[in-house]
């Protein structure tokens, strides 16, 4: 998404009489944002623990989950728990903690590496 752009297109007229103009140039374009989109990260709890990017076997082990949204600034913007287990309120803080933390991370390796792209598209 990050390097998607789409064509400008102008609307006129009114009612049934309306008409769209799509740019065929490709450089008369919009870029999409998505400065502020949220990772997700997804955490299962196994047994007493959780763990981050689980392996099948211990997916195949875990009673609950957890999807926690990132935004690039750090803060959550979604959560959802799922799986026939319950997780304790303590365990559950911990996993939101440690999601948010992996998410940081990860907006700034991906920013880091998309900067780099950008910065080599210029030479």
């Amino acid at each position: 998404l990050y390097n998607t752009t789409l064509p400008i297109v102008k609307v006129s007229g009114e009612g049934i009489e309306m008409e769209m103009e799509v740019s065929d140039d490709p450089y008369h374009v919009w870029k999409l944002d998505v400065s502020n989109c949220p990772i997700c990260i997804t955490l299962y709890q196994i047994g007493g623990g959780f763990a981050v990017d689980p392996s099948e076997e211990e997916v195949a082990c875990s009673e609950g989950f957890v999807h926690i949204g990132v935004q690039p600034n750090g803060d959550m913007s979604s959560m959802e728990k799922a799986g026939a287990g319950n997780i304790d309120p303590t365990t559950l803080l911990e996993m939101v903690e440690v999601g948010v933390r992996v998410g940081e991370e990860i907006h700034k390796q991906l920013n880091k590496q998309l900067d780099a792209e950008k910065s080599l598209a210029k030479l």
